[in-house]
């Protein structure tokens, strides 16, 4: 699972989580990291009164572990990631593998 998303993508990421978790870095555990499509430009995480691009967008879904906290992350293929709140995503179209 691990090895389908780039390591530039990744490490903001993980950056990102430890300094919102409050934690070392060595303590982040990778739920997930996959290849995905996106429904629409929203990543699967739209927020109220937003217009998102009607189109399938490819990206990638990672999660982190942090102390049993998750923090789902939204990337386009591009490399931005945005942080999608709790019960707020949705799973991608499909998943990016063939």
């Amino acid at each position: 699972m691990k090895g389908q998303v780039p390591q530039a993508i990744v490490d903001p990421i993980l950056k990102e989580a430890a300094a919102l978790a409050k934690v070392d870095r060595e303590q982040l555990v990778i739920a997930r990291a996959e290849s995905v499509v996106w429904n629409d430009g929203s990543l699967g995480c739209p927020e109220p009164g937003m217009i998102y691009t009607q189109a399938l967008v490819n990206g990638y879904w990672v999660v982190i572990d942090a102390a049993g906290q998750k923090y789902d992350f939204r990337v386009d293929s591009r490399g931005n990631f945005r942080l999608c709140p709790p019960g707020q995503g949705h799973p991608p179209s499909q998943d990016g593998t063939k």
